[in-house]
Parts: C-alpha cells; structure tokens; sequence
C-alpha cells in the first residue's frame, strides 16, 4: 500500500508542477510582428524592481514594455504630465527592458 500511496505523491506532484508551469508562463511576443515604438516625448526609466514611463506629451497615450527577451507587459494609459510604473525592473522574469511601444488602451 505504502509503494502505491509514493507513485501517487509522485505522479500528482509532477503533473501540479507541470501544470503550474504553463499555466504561469507568459506569452512572449512574436518577432515577425514589431510594435510601434512609443512617441519620443514618453521616457522610460528602469531600476532594479520597476520599469516607470512618464508622459511629456500634450496628449494621452498608450505604452506597453518590450523587454530584450522580446515579451511584452500590459498596456497602460498615460495622461499627460503622469509617471507611472508600467512593467517589471531588470531583475523581474525578463530581464532588461529595451523599449517602450506604443498600444491601444482597452
């Protein structure tokens, strides 16, 4: 009964693992498609933990983080005049962010 009750822990542990990888897994951007970059007047400022843009526009725009992996983070609206935090810092799951792309807020 003991070997059987071992397969099971073993077996269940392996598909829960299995599983949970896919299921945290981010898709990562396709490199035939190349988004439009952000407009010159968004900045973007990396640190360890964040990835923040600020909006020197005079209009809102959209940003989303391309990361030198080729993954993207959300889509996030910026008002003119705002700085906020639109993706994870170089110690995050993709590394160093390489630029900010423009997108449609939804």
């Amino acid at each position: 009964m003991q070997s059987w009750t071992k397969w099971f822990v073993r077996t269940t542990g392996f598909a829960m693992s299995s599983i949970l990888s896919v299921a945290l897994a981010e898709p990562a951007f396709a490199g035939s498609e190349d988004p439009e970059p952000a407009p010159a007047c968004v900045t973007m400022h990396e640190s360890w933990r964040y990835t923040d843009a600020a909006n020197d526009c005079a209009s809102t725009v959209g940003v989303r983080v391309v990361y030198r992996d080729g993954a993207t983070g959300l889509c996030y609206s910026l008002p003119p005049g705002v700085t906020r935090t639109v993706g994870e810092g170089y110690l995050g799951q993709h590394g160093h962010p390489d630029h900010l792309a423009a997108c449609e807020v939804s």
